[in-house]
């Protein structure tokens, strides 16, 4: 790992934090505007040079959705249409339906799709009565033992009272994960934008439903995505090039959403409109499984249509989801193991990349198809960073890390790959020297934060804030040109609710003897307020005393902490910073430079 010459800090550079009675509402000419009141000189500023106003997208900690319940799989879910599940036997049993009524009542074919059904019924429930036996005898057997032996001996075995216990005591575990996430984290679990269109599909923490929001039109989907499989969303991606279909990972596994807008009585209307609308939509939902993991490894590219594995049904859970850029492919990373998941999308057909030794301490924590599609990367609990390339799918380890990879974000050249390491405020670069499919790569330490405490102008008797911290996450804007990152609550971050925004120059990273000049300081970005409905928190600060004494002060801060935050795909006057907090507020922020788009 070689390290690159330290470019000057946010304190060297006299960067100020905004007060914390503040918003940021934008970039315009490099510098960031953060106003304390409608009257501000700085919305005068940002609204001559071109600045655009997005309103707050507001999600509140508790839903009550009309109409949606916990249905079984023949019945419509949420006012979408029902559950599809490839490969499965209900599927088998509406063609075999379909075709008896098709045929004539008194003809041959129809007296042996009768006799067809009659003879599958049969058999169905004999083994159903097998399986009831069965059960009976494991109840009585359980009756018979010490309620801890019984535990021990029965826990495992589907159908027995201890099995039910177990199942009813993991339940109660999430549910009370979700709670505690819910207060912390705020109402939202994960955001996804659409690659092409100006959607934002929101995943609700406390109902596991997905939303919907239409930013040209400014308006929500009146329909609501929601099922009895889709519990514990961990993830969301829409496939490029493939209209509305959105991918939801969770606990059961991989919710695919086929979306179809509402149809338009003006035909041109549906050629040019740029989202689904505030009208009604149709949506059905194919709950794609994982094949098994035995067996020899091959790799999407190296199978023939007839190896494909096809799918079934899993109980593994879902953590990170990514599509290729053609739409193609989908990647799954898993909380149980390392291995990931290749779908063929378009064939239905699912593939294991298996890594030897992989247990559920190597569990995966993220994965991103670069730009290209030539190179995937996978983070795992472990600590390791994994580079693939697609040709021949072989890969290459880091594990040289003092903890595990928060979060990694590609450049749009597809060159190299921004990340940052648990409990640290360094940021590190993966640069990538030779063409694909090439795993000559090599880590690079970039830059650090440090923390440090800074008054928000220049009067003697300002207000202080501490800033900095652990890097939590961090994100790259489409054309390669901001990085963000938020901080993490420990014991040397300061408020946490501020982003700090760099402006990258990443061909930096690739010139001979390194360059100090690849991530440079640019702003903060500091979120809207708690608001009436929420409680003020409360935020130790370190103030620096002359006598240099470490006593601490508590301050009040009245701004929310990031959950998540991205960019839009497509934003032509720069880039669209949009940031979760954890008040359920969804601030939308322009980040106005001239650029070229990068291409892969």
């Amino acid at each position: 790992m070689c390290a690159y010459r330290f470019t000057a800090t946010f304190e060297e550079r006299g960067i100020r934090p905004p007060p914390w009675n503040s918003v940021t509402v934008g970039e315009s000419d490099l510098k960031f505007i953060h106003l304390r009141d409608g009257e501000d000189t700085g919305l005068l500023q940002y609204v001559r040079s071109g600045g655009i106003a997005f309103p707050h997208i507001m999600v509140p900690d508790q839903l009550q959705i009309r109409g949606v319940a916990k249905l079984s799989t023949n019945e419509p879910v949420g006012g979408v249409s029902a559950l599809h599940v490839v490969g499965d036997q209900s599927e088998q049993d509406s063609v075999v339906l379909q075709n008896k009524e098709a045929d004539e009542p008194n003809s041959a074919l129809s007296t042996m799709v009768s006799h067809a059904l009659w003879l599958w019924n049969a058999k169905q429930n004999i083994a159903e009565l097998i399986t009831r036996a069965q059960t009976r005898s494991l109840l009585a057997a359980e009756s018979w033992l010490p309620t801890p032996l019984a535990h021990a001996v029965f826990g495992q075995v589907p159908g027995t009272a201890a099995a039910a216990e177990a199942d009813a005591i993991e339940a109660r575990e999430a549910e009370g994960q979700k709670n505690m996430l819910a207060k912390t984290d705020g109402p939202v679990s994960c955001v996804a934008w659409h690659p092409h269109r100006s959607l934002l599909a929101i995943s609700h923490r406390a109902t596991d439903c997905v939303f919907v929001y239409d930013l040209v039109n400014d308006t929500w989907c009146s329909n609501v995505l929601q099922n009895a499989y889709m519990q514990g969303i961990t993830s969301m991606a829409w496939q490029p090039n493939c209209g509305y279909t959105l991918a939801v990972g969770c606990t059961t596994g991989v919710c695919l959403w086929n979306i179809v807008p509402a149809a338009s009585s003006d035909s041109a209307d549906v050629l040019k409109a740029p989202g689904l609308g505030g009208g009604q939509i149709s949506a059905w939902m194919s709950l794609l499984s994982f094949p098994e993991l035995s067996g020899t490894c091959k790799y999407p590219s190296q199978l023939p249509t007839s190896d494909k594995v096809s799918f079934h049904r899993s109980a593994s859970s879902v953590s990170a989801l990514s599509f290729s850029n053609s739409g193609q492919w989908l990647v799954a990373g898993h909380q149980t193991h390392g291995h990931l998941t290749v779908w063929d999308v378009a064939l239905g057909t699912a593939t294991p990349l298996k890594r030897s030794g992989s247990t559920s301490r190597s569990a995966t924590l993220q994965v991103g198809m670069s730009p290209n599609d030539r190179y995937l990367i996978s983070t795992h609990a472990n600590g390791q960073l994994r580079l693939w390339e697609t040709e021949n799918w072989t890969s290459r380890v880091w594990s040289d890390f003092n903890a595990n990879v928060t979060r990694f974000t590609w450049s749009p050249d597809s060159r190299s790959v921004y990340f940052a390491v648990a409990d640290s405020a360094d940021i590190y670069a993966l640069a990538l020297y030779k063409a694909p499919s090439s795993l000559d790569a090599q880590v690079t330490h970039v830059t650090t934060f440090t923390a440090h405490a800074a008054a928000v102008s220049e009067d003697a008797d300002s207000e202080r804030v501490r800033v900095g911290g652990s890097i939590k996450y961090l994100a790259l804007d489409p054309r390669g040109q901001r990085l963000v990152v938020s901080f993490d609550d420990d014991s040397t971050s300061g408020d946490i609710s501020l982003l700090a925004v760099y402006l990258v120059n990443n061909d930096a990273l690739f010139r001979a003897g390194g360059d100090s000049s690849a991530l440079m300081p640019l702003g903060y970005v500091r979120g809207p307020n708690w608001g009436k409905q929420h409680r003020l928190e409360q935020v130790v600060a370190l103030e620096p005393k002359p006598d240099k004494s470490t006593k601490k002060k508590r301050v009040r801060v009245g701004t929310p902490t990031p959950s998540w935050f991205g960019f839009s795909p497509n934003f032509e006057p720069g880039a669209l910073l949009t940031v979760v907090w954890a008040n359920g507020k969804i601030s939308l922020l322009p980040l106005l430079y001239a650029t070229k788009l990068t291409r892969a």
